[in-house]
């Protein structure tokens, strides 16, 4: 009697690592569009009434956005405010300019975290709430980089002091990852995410400018380069439609991040 080989498990540890990631992501969107969905939609059949799969299915619907929604109103002060401080405090620490950011899991988490409650951050900021982003997409963009400046022995500390060449680096692989993403296709917005994460890049550079930042700092330098990159919006489009990004990017921050540091 043949038997049917079980399939390998893959031995990409960094694949592995993603796969919460992904089911977190997945889970955004499909909590997104469950609250999109009109209210008016319900069973009109009595709780004692048999149920077909139709409505089966639109009873757990309601229901999954009635308990969602409970539960949202108890956590968001609480919880979930408490966990995005604690992101955002990683953000000044862990990104590829630092030399204290090592490139283990740690820092990895760190990484992913902190950029994903700082990009969310900036969208609502900029009007823009309702927009996923992916952390999935955010880990795939920190495995990349850790790989390019492992190997890239030009582009070191002591050659970039102040990290911004890296910072612009990691501004321009995000920009282009597709982490930031609508639900929808009217969404689709291609200068959103250029403007998001240049802006998350000039806070960085900011954050490296300043002695011993701290969470409040943070904070204030995302409130900064918030309001700078939305008036530097057009010059941001011109970057990214322009001729070697990366360098564009990295001469935008030394130009804006030194008058906006905290002495």
């Amino acid at each position: 009697m043949e038997t049917r080989r079980r399939p390998t498990l893959t031995q990409d540890l960094d694949e592995l690592a993603s796969v919460p990631l992904v089911f977190k992501d997945t889970l955004r969107g499909l909590r997104k569009k469950l609250s999109d969905l009109p209210p008016v939609l319900r069973s009109d059949l009595p709780d004692d009434a048999p149920l077909s799969p139709l409505a089966l299915a639109v009873r757990l619907v309601r229901e999954t956005r009635r308990i969602a929604s409970l539960g949202e109103d108890l956590a968001r002060d609480v919880l979930l405010h408490g966990r995005d401080e604690a992101r955002i405090a990683a953000f000044s620490e862990s990104g590829f300019h630092s030399t204290s950011a090592g490139r283990g899991e740690h820092s990895r988490h760190a990484f992913v975290a902190s950029r994903y409650a700082a990009a969310k951050f900036i969208l609502v900021r900029f009007g823009y709430s309702e927009r996923l982003v992916l952390e999935h997409t955010i880990d795939r963009v920190w495995r990349g980089l850790r790989d390019r400046f492992a190997s890239d022995n030009t582009n070191t500390p002591s050659a970039d002091p102040t990290g911004i060449d890296r910072i612009a680096a990691t501004t321009w692989a995000l920009a282009q990852s597709g982490a930031v993403a609508g639900t929808t296709p009217s969404d689709d917005d291609p200068m959103l995410a250029p403007l998001v994460f240049a802006t998350l890049g000039l806070a960085e550079a900011i954050l490296a400018l300043s002695p011993h930042p701290t969470h409040d700092t943070t904070l204030a330098a995302l409130e900064l380069a918030g309001d700078v990159m939305r008036l530097r919006s057009a010059s941001i489009v011109a970057i990214v439609e322009g001729f070697d990004p990366e360098a564009q990017l990295a001469a935008e921050y030394r130009l804006l991040a030194p008058p906006l540091t905290e002495h």
